[in-house]
């Protein structure tokens, strides 16, 4: 006998979706996602890059987690049809007002799974209102995939608008995280390396009361230096590259900073990812003051290349194809620009030298990206000393080097060296 209903079952379970959507993502980049959210709030209301009197405010403690924003809200359509839909609509149009950050539709969610077992989302436009309550683990149990508002207001004529979320029954691991002083400060230092071009004009973030501190990105520019630019147009997005150099050697910031429409998804990367040891050789210590950043920008979401967890680049993607080409030039410019001024120089560290000390830095913020015109190589002009130098170099047991070091207050040998040919200047008159 022939069965009459040949449907198989392949629809998912909940609890194996969420297990599956949060198993991969660290709680810190899950929380960056919601403040993402908020930012592109912040975008739609404030299109002038201003961003100054908007907030994003985040408290935690071990029993819930609050996350609340005065950027904007969610209208009770985009609520419906978009924003708790677990992946992207194909009807969803890409926004022409700007470039956003919310892609593949499952930021927020995936958030809020992470953290805990019941979550209240409100959200205040100025004429509209929405308070939904979820309970994971009774929304588990139903066959419906749909949540459920439970208030919803129009026709309203609202002063203040912005979003509000609460994270209560935190899992068990979060609740252990939320007690440690090391993972709110490891939290607010992920905030501020994964940064955005907007938080750093104007739009204050809070966590725990607590203000993220932005420090500016910068580069040495001046009539001696010139930073490497270069501006790509594609069909699929705009590419803006700026490689140069700081008066500050510190190697734990050197390499490649890597932004997709505003929000950085790769921090000072020294390795193959960005061409290191592939196209040019692998980092060292000696490059310290490099710096190079690349700004993606499409209103086509999908055409960028970082991956689901904006912690990371899809190599493959076109437009990441199209930059490093001119990334690797750009490294070969500035490495081999470097080299030829510390032999011509005969220093170690490219600040030991004045026209470096000098110079002028210019800041990385969205007017300075969007201001280049004219693509630039990288160069430094002043090549020779003013007064012709000698090298000294003799050798003494390292047990006395060191007494000496210690008692000059000085770190370097070369330190002790100059210290010592100026005391026998100054005791002989010369």
């Amino acid at each position: 006998m022939e069965v009459q209903n040949k449907k198989v079952d392949a629809s998912p379970t909940k609890s194996f979706f969420i297990y599956m959507l949060t198993r991969d993502i660290d709680v810190r980049p899950a929380i960056v996602e919601l403040i993402d959210n908020s930012i592109d709030g912040a975008k739609k209301i404030r299109n002038n890059t201003e961003y100054e009197g908007l907030f994003i405010k985040i408290n935690m403690s071990q029993d819930k987690f609050i996350i609340e924003d005065n950027c904007g809200g969610i209208d009770i359509e985009t609520a419906q049809k978009y924003a708790f839909q677990f992946g992207r609509s194909s009807e969803r149009e890409s926004d022409s007002s700007g470039y956003f950050t919310g892609i593949f539709g499952i930021g927020m969610k995936r958030a809020l799974f992470k953290l805990g077992k019941k979550f209240e989302v409100s959200s205040t436009t100025r004429t509209e209102y929405f308070d939904l309550k979820v309970d994971v683990d009774e929304w588990i149990n139903r066959p419906e995939w749909e949540f459920e508002f439970d208030k919803v207001e129009t026709g309203m004529n609202n002063s203040n608008t912005g979003t509000k979320i609460i994270v209560e029954k935190l899992n068990t691991d979060i609740v252990n995280k939320f007690e440690s002083e090391m993972f709110i400060n490891s939290l607010i230092d992920y905030i501020q390396k994964y940064r955005t071009v907007e938080a750093e004009n104007g739009l204050d973030i809070e966590v725990n009361n607590i203000a993220i501190d932005y420090g500016k990105e910068k580069l040495l520019k001046s009539k001696d230096i010139q930073p490497y630019e270069k501006q790509i147009i594609d069909d699929s997005g705009k590419i803006t590259i700026i490689a140069g150099i700081t008066n500050k050697g510190e190697p734990n910031k050197a390499g490649w900073y890597i932004y997709c429409n505003g929000r950085l998804v790769l921090y000072a990367d020294k390795t193959e990812l960005t061409g290191w040891g592939v196209e040019n050789r692998v980092f060292h210590y000696s490059l310290a003051e490099f710096r190079g950043y690349v700004y993606f920008e499409s209103q086509n979401l999908l055409e960028l290349p970082w991956n689901t967890t904006k912690t990371g680049i899809d190599t493959s993607n076109r437009l990441y194809v199209i930059a490093r080409q001119s990334m690797s030039e750009a490294m070969k410019q500035v490495i081999k620009v470097i080299d030829e001024a510390k032999r011509k120089h005969d220093v170690s560290n490219l600040d030991e030298l004045d026209f470096v000390k000098k110079a002028s830095e210019t800041e990385l913020n969205h007017s300075t990206i969007t201001n280049i015109s004219e693509n630039k190589d990288f160069n430094i002009t002043e090549t020779e000393p003013k007064i012709p130098m000698a090298r000294i170099s003799f050798s003494k047991p390292l047990t006395e080097v060191n007494k000496v070091k210690e008692n000059m207050g000085e770190r370097t040998n070369k330190a002790v060296g100059e210290k010592l040919f100026e005391y026998y200047c100054e005791m002989e008159g010369i």
